[in-house]
């Protein structure tokens, strides 16, 4: 098997507008702190070729994410089905659309977009080599908090006390505890690349920063790439949906302090990792690549035309007020109820109503996406994954290793049922503030697709 890494740059001019930490905050880009990157794997077995392409941003919605991986596609004579496209989802990446108010993307920016993502990728074609497979699962500890059911947003914690690499959150089974990794050697034994996998949203810098950077995951594929010369380090996000790191949405000074911090204890785990991973045993699994993308429609909750038509009616009448202004945050509102948050719920239910045909409601679809390198299943989806879904996933999965990749070619989330009874921010807001039904049944929904997803790819590998 054959595998080749490249990098390009994705990192915007000042002032852009960045994305996360809800509508109409007017995040415009004051410093750089890191560089932006686009990081890709061309893998070839044979007749099959796989892209794997990870994009610094925040997420990419679904016209976007198509769009790039046709011209990856174009620019390498593949399929676009063969382009896994994954977004690290760092909240210090500009704005790139698919999300009413959470900030506004810039028009060249979105225009350079693919062009400069596909340039990681023909780089790593240009790159291609034998390589021999390595792979390990390692302890990650005390970097992440859930913050459905523990102290996930560390705004009030003890700074000192979570600086301490020794810190461990008060529910760790909530949380991701290992991190994964795949690495490529060549024939030399030099380290050319490699993939790590970790559930955890990358926001240790909060709303009240303005600065450019991969966040924690892309310092430390900085400084793995510092540290291994030559190689480029490919972030996977996991099941992050529900999980922060153990400090963020601080001030500046501290976000700093915590930013660095939490990026060298990654880069540690990632570097045991490294340390720790073996050659993948079996010429016949070593060989395996397969590789299956689909679009599949997940069940949405049965709102009638004239029900959206009422609740925008009733949004309508908030910035009608005698008192009322368009600074988005006063009011002493609870947070799902600003007059940012409701602008965005209201631009989404416009949104949607035009993409309503007769009684039909509209239910874009979501892409799943799978990749099986030698004894590890990639299973990637256009959603952000709550960890609670992760270990029904796993079960239901007939391969060695599976890592089930979020934020594959789309945005939005995948909430677990506790969190879509609660009919909150997950569940209810980010689709409407998409321009999208919330899902009614997710949760068994997607693990019913990623399923299949891996029955798929363990059929189209017995039948090579």
């Amino acid at each position: 098997m054959k595998a080749g890494f490249g990098k390009s740059d994705l990192t915007p001019r000042l002032g852009v507008q960045l994305a996360g930490y809800g509508p109409y905050r007017n995040r415009a880009a004051q410093e750089i702190v890191a560089p932006l990157a686009a990081r890709a794997a061309v893998i070839r077995d044979g007749k099959t070729t796989v892209v794997l392409l990870s994009l610094e941003l925040c997420g990419t919605p679904r016209p976007l994410a198509e769009r790039i991986r046709a011209f990856v596609a174009a620019r390498l004579g593949c399929r676009a089905d063969d382009v896994f496209l994954s977004s690290t989802h760092t909240h210090s990446a500009p704005s790139v659309g698919g999300m009413f108010g959470w900030g506004e993307p810039d028009a060249v920016y979105l225009e350079t977009l693919p062009a400069r993502a596909a340039e990681a990728a023909v780089r790593a074609q240009a790159a291609l080599t034998e390589v021999e497979w390595q792979h390990a699962h390692v302890a990650c500890e005390g970097i992440a908090v859930n913050r459905e059911t523990d102290t996930g947003f560390a705004l009030n914690a003890d700074f000192a006390e979570r600086m301490n690499p020794l810190w461990r959150p008060a529910k760790p089974e909530q949380t991701d505890p290992s991190v994964r990794v795949l690495a490529a050697y060549s024939a030399g034994g030099k380290l050319v690349g490699l993939l790590h996998h970790f559930g955890c949203h990358p926001v240790v810098y909060g709303e009240k920063t303005a600065a450019i950077h991969g966040d924690f995951v892309g310092l430390a594929s900085i400084q793995l790439e510092a540290k291994f010369a030559g190689a480029v380090a490919i972030f996977l996000p996991g099941a992050l949906g529900d999980v922060n790191p153990k400090l963020n949405h601080r001030v500046p000074r501290e976000s700093r302090r915590a930013l660095n911090a939490i990026a060298r204890q990654y880069a540690g785990a990632v570097a045991r990792g490294l340390r720790a991973a073996r050659p993948v045993a079996g010429a016949g699994v070593t060989n395996a690549l397969v590789n299956v993308s689909d679009e599949v429609k997940f069940t949405r909750v049965a709102w009638s035309r004239a029900r959206v038509l009422k609740r925008v009616a009733a949004l309508e009448k908030i910035f009608t007020g005698a008192d009322v202004t368009d600074f988005p945050h006063a009011g002493g509102l609870p947070p799902l109820h600003t007059r940012g948050m409701e602008l965005a719920r209201l631009q989404g239910l416009r949104a949607l109503l035009t993409e309503w045909r007769g009684r039909v409601a509209p239910n874009p679809p979501v892409r799943v996406h799978g990749v099986q390198i030698g004894p590890v299943a990639l299973l990637g989806c256009g959603l952000e994954v709550y960890h609670s879904l992760q270990a029904e996933i796993l079960k239901n999965s007939p391969h060695a290793a599976t890592w089930v990749v979020s934020l594959v070619g789309g945005n939005g989330y995948a909430p677990d049922a506790a969190a879509q009874r609660r009919a909150g921010y997950s569940d209810d807001f980010v689709p409407l503030m998409m321009g999208e039904l919330p899902y009614a049944l997710v949760d068994r929904d997607l693990i019913r697709a990623l399923a299949k997803l891996a029955r798929r790819l363990n059929a189209k590998k017995a039948a090579r």
